[in-house]
Formats: C-alpha cells, structure tokens, sequence
C-alpha cells in the first residue's frame, strides 16, 4: 500500500488548526492511500505546540516537526 505525506507548515496557528484538522481528516477518510500528516512548526508563540500535541495523542497519523 502507498503512504501519502501531506506537509503542513504552521505558525501561530492554535485558533485554526483544530477546524484544519477536522476538514484533512475528512477528506483523509475518502482516500485509499495510507496517510501521515507531517506538521511542521516554525517556531511559534501561542498555543500552536500544545495543539499539535493534542492531535497526535488523538491520531497516530499527525506527525511533528519543531523549528526553532
């Protein structure tokens, strides 16, 4: 089976990406391939880390990357 990587960079993004999320993984559930969702954070300020480490708890699919 094919593994699809969908790259996301983010930046102080905590107040969209839970409504983000929800609307990859619906369109996610309609594919074939395997995916992964890799997020890559840019060394944001806000809430966005803690965010992103809620959606991978949730969903082994969500990746991270954080940039200084």
């Amino acid at each position: 089976m094919k593994l699809l990587s969908i790259v996301v960079p983010v930046f102080n993004e905590q107040e969209v990406l839970p409504a983000f999320y929800a609307e990859l993984a619906a369109m996610m559930r309609e594919l074939p391939e395997q995916v992964e969702l890799i997020f890559v954070n840019d060394g944001s300020r806000d809430r966005t880390p803690e965010v992103l480490r809620e959606l991978r708890r949730a969903d082994e699919r969500v990746k991270i990357i954080h940039f200084s």
